[in-house]
């Protein structure tokens, strides 16, 4: 399962995708600012969540979320981890066994309890896009994947990889 932290990889500024010559997509309008993809990133991040093999990191909160086009209607994530780790998203909504499972165990609400909650409900390795963000937030066993120019490459890659 790749864990991906959004704020820190595939969505680009509009000056940034200016620069990058190859065909883009708008996947997100918030605040008067547009974020931007390749076109091949996000067929292949879409294949992706389609067999539940991504779950997105984002400092956004819900309603931010929500206007990230790209997992509203795109992509729709089983799984997404809001606000620092502090929200769990099930099927676009806070997962409220997890909130359960938090107040049983005692936890507090963070990237680290998320990742204890899903490997219970899910069997999962941990693969995270890019490593330099996410890596010193786990204490984990996982797959550091460090920042790749061609995204799209990387993600043709693991669908491949999950596919066996």
């Amino acid at each position: 399962m790749l864990l991906l932290d959004m704020d820190a990889s595939i969505l680009f500024d509009e000056a940034t995708m200016q620069k990058i010559n190859k065909p883009t997509l708008l996947v997100e309008r918030m605040d008067g600012n547009k974020r931007f993809m390749t076109m091949r990133s996000h067929l292949r991040l879409k294949r992706l969540v389609e067999i539940n093999q991504v779950i997105p990191v984002t400092n956004r909160t819900i309603e931010q979320f929500k206007q990230l086009e790209l997992f509203q209607i795109d992509a729709k994530p089983k799984w997404a981890i809001l606000e620092k780790g502090e929200v769990l998203l099930k099927d676009g909504k806070p997962d409220k066994r997890y909130v359960n499972w938090l107040r049983q165990y005692d936890r507090e609400a963070n990237l680290s309890s998320i990742l204890t909650y899903l490997e219970e409900v899910e069997t999962v390795d941990w693969a995270v896009y890019p490593a330099t963000t996410l890596s010193p937030l786990l204490d984990r066993p996982h797959e550091a994947l460090m920042p790749v120019e061609d995204e799209a490459a990387l993600l043709e890659e693991l669908f491949k990889r999950s596919h066996g």
